[in-house]
């Protein structure tokens, strides 16, 4: 079985006038929510093995906090442009393209890919995410291949104001 983690990146700031996209940071609650969402995770016993991070600024400073927070080295964590605004189809590319050796992937991107490759997953699956919301799968496959006959197990969702 693997576990498969789907992370939206915490609040940016709009605070820089005219700031392209792709830089902006994270806001002073998303500096808050990041690692509180990490320890949620940790608490759970939901450690990544690995990490596929979107390279824009706020993915970055949200996938940093997660190996902060579960004091994983900087080998547990690759940026891709490629998952800066990636679509749903995008994102499986990278999933499909992970190790076996990998039991637990985790991917920090954006919204409206996350959403939609969550409901791909699993009808159970939330039709909106919040900036820096989980969610937590789990495929009972020996690949992250999902082929149409597999069977993926919605286990959890959470956001920071889900106290």
């Amino acid at each position: 079985m693997k576990r498969l983690t789907l992370l939206r990146h915490a609040k940016s700031s709009w605070v820089e006038e005219g700031l392209p996209d792709y830089v902006r940071p994270l806001s002073d609650r998303g500096l808050r929510d990041a690692p509180m969402m990490s320890q949620r995770l940790l608490d759970q016993s939901w450690t990544p093995d690995y990490i596929l991070c979107s390279a824009a600024n706020r993915t970055r400073q949200t996938g940093e906090c997660v190996v902060k927070v579960h004091s994983l080295d900087e080998s547990h964590i690759a940026f891709h442009d490629a998952l800066y605004l990636a679509s749903a189809s995008t994102i499986v590319e990278f999933i499909e393209q992970t190790s076996n050796d990998v039991q637990h992937l985790m991917i920090i991107a954006h919204n409206p890919g996350l959403e939609t490759l969550g409901r791909q997953l699993h009808p159970e699956s939330p039709s909106r995410l919040a900036t820096c919301a989980l969610l937590n799968f789990e495929i009972h496959s020996d690949s992250f291949t999902v082929e149409p006959d597999t069977k993926v197990d919605f286990v959890s969702h959470d956001f920071p104001k889900n106290d």
